[in-house]
């Protein structure tokens, strides 16, 4: 009997994972706001309702090693979790977009992903 209870909270943590909202929230705090910046500390920080996806752009520039990171909301929902590097003139950056709630207080790892995945290692040795 275990057993099957265990299968049915697997199932149930999958479907919640699956599940895909109308709207999320997303840390939103700017260049010019020190606590934007990585290692970033989410306590104090605004967040933001946002119909499409969050969003993470980190940049650095070469020549005085300055750093900025930037936090809100993409108007449109991205397909999935992912980041990208770029350059342009001396500065490097990193843009990210996921799709979670509060998901873009780092580099997007698909936190919900990681659940799915361990739900389903957890129902496959179960099984």
């Amino acid at each position: 009997m275990k057993r099957l209870e265990m299968k049915f909270v697997v199932i149930f943590g999958i479907l919640i994972g699956l599940k895909q909202a109308d709207a999320i929230d997303c840390y939103n705090c700017g260049v010019l706001d020190n606590s934007c910046n990585d290692p970033f500390k989410t306590s104090g920080v605004p967040t933001i309702t946002c119909s499409g996806s969050c969003l993470k752009v980190k940049a650095k520039d070469s020549s005085s090693n300055a750093q900025a990171a930037m936090r809100g909301c993409l108007p449109t929902s991205t397909a999935e979790n992912k980041c990208t590097d770029t350059s342009y003139g001396g500065i490097t950056g990193t843009v990210c977009y996921c799709n979670g709630n509060l998901c873009n207080y780092a580099l997007p790892v698909g936190s919900s992903m990681i659940v799915m995945a361990t739900a389903m290692i957890i129902y496959i040795a179960l099984y």
